[in-house]
This record gives C-alpha cells, sequence and structure tokens, in this order.
C-alpha cells in the first residue's frame, strides 16, 4: 500500500497569497489544525494553527511567514510505513504527498493512515494473538510460520522487535483461527516463550472497541 492510495483530497490547500486570517476560517472550515501550502502546485510547507495564532497582523499572506513552517512530506513512490514514520519525525496529523518535481498531490491524513494500517494488518478479522520471546540467535521466521501451519492455522499478520541488550526476538502474531492451544503447546516445543495469549471473543470485541474509539477521537 503506497502513498496515493490513501490520499484525502476532502482538504485543499492553501495558497502562499492566503492571508492568515483565510488559513485560519480555512482550517476552521476544515476541522484540522494543519494545512499544505503550496505555491502553484508546488509544495512549500505546512502552516499550523499555533504558526496562524502567532502571525501578529492576521491580513498579511502567508508567503510572509514561510520560514516558520515545517516541511514534511513523503513521495508518490513512499510506503504507508514511510508516511507514518514522517508523521511520527514530524509530529504531525496530516503527511502531504509530492511526486519527483515536488508537485503537490495531496493530503494524507492520520486517520486515513490508521484506517489503512488496520486494514492491512487484519486488525478487525476475528483470531487469536499470540506474543512469543526466543532468543535472536534462535530466531526464524520460516520456523515461525512452519508450526503454525503445521498445526492447520495461518499467520494474518506478524511484528518483531529486537532486544539488542538482551539479544531476544520478541514476536507477535496474529492468526485466523482462535482455536490456539495446539499451537501454543508447539511453540513451548520448540522452547519458545509463550508471553501472551489473547484468543477469546471478549479480546476481540475489545480490540475492535479500541479500534471504533481511536477513530472517533481522530474525527473529532
Amino acid at each position: 500500500m503506497i502513498a496515493p492510495d490513501l490520499i484525502s483530497h476532502s482538504v485543499p490547500p492553501l495558497h502562499l497569497d492566503d492571508s492568515g486570517e483565510q488559513a485560519m476560517l480555512a482550517m476552521h472550515e476544515y476541522n484540522v489544525s494543519q494545512m499544505p501550502v503550496v505555491d502553484g502546485n508546488s509544495y512549500v510547507g505546512l502552516v499550523t494553527m499555533e504558526d496562524i495564532i502567532n502571525i501578529k497582523h492576521l491580513s498579511h499572506p502567508l508567503k510572509n511567514f514561510t520560514q516558520t513552517f515545517r516541511k514534511p512530506f513523503v513521495k508518490d513512490t513512499a510506503h504507508i510505513f514511510d508516511v507514518m514514520k514522517a508523521a511520527l519525525e514530524f509530529n504531525v496529523r496530516v503527511v502531504p504527498v509530492i511526486n519527483e518535481d515536488h508537485t503537490f498531490l495531496g493530503l494524507i491524513s492520520a486517520e486515513s493512515c490508521l484506517r489503512a494500517f488496520a486494514v492491512l494488518n487484519s486488525v478487525k478479522d476475528a483470531g487469536g494473538i499470540l506474543e512469543l520471546e526466543v532468543p535472536l540467535k534462535d530466531y526464524l521466521m520460516s520456523e515461525v510460520a512452519r508450526i503454525v501451519e503445521d498445526n492447520e492455522a495461518e499467520i494474518l499478520c506478524l511484528y518483531t522487535n529486537i532486544n539488542q541488550q538482551e539479544q531476544k526476538a520478541e514476536i507477535t502474531i496474529k492468526l485466523n483461527t482462535t482455536e490456539v492451544s495446539a499451537i501454543v503447546a508447539a511453540f513451548e516445543r520448540y522452547e519458545y516463550d509463550v508471553k501472551a495469549i489473547h484468543n477469546d471473543a471478549e479480546y476481540t470485541e475489545d480490540l475492535k472497541d479500541r479500534y471504533d474509539s481511536l477513530m472517533r477521537y481522530l474525527n473529532v
């Protein structure tokens, strides 16, 4: 899933000749606190509500204040992980997308990115979740997959976190089944430390509720 698949066209960009007052009104209209600014079709930067509040003369055009703009962006070839990385690094709720010519193509919001990430990672699909730990020297993704598949199940998604200090691999896997007892026993036979098991309907419903609550929060 790449950046153009995530673009939302519901928030248009501001222009350098727009005044601070126009920028503030636009932010209120679209219920956002950050908006991209363009010069013609070229991306200039991101202006925030805080930037606008700090402007002494709201009647002055945005081109007078470009030095305060942050410039987060991703190219149109960027993967969803690159989009999330940019949002975290710049601490922004929206990430502009540009092409090789620096032409502004659109905006990716935190909501659209999170929705796509949830689909990508099967958040709403029913299934057990296992948290495993194994010495880093013994970690093979192919072995994890084989153990699951030998027990007639499939991995919907898998995350790893490498603990360099303890030289351990921390693995989280989402399965396509809630019947995980045989899979857990198999991992234990292969000397994986099963740190946690989430496999009942209550946990799945709670996960969905958390996801829906987060979506409602991002829409505020």
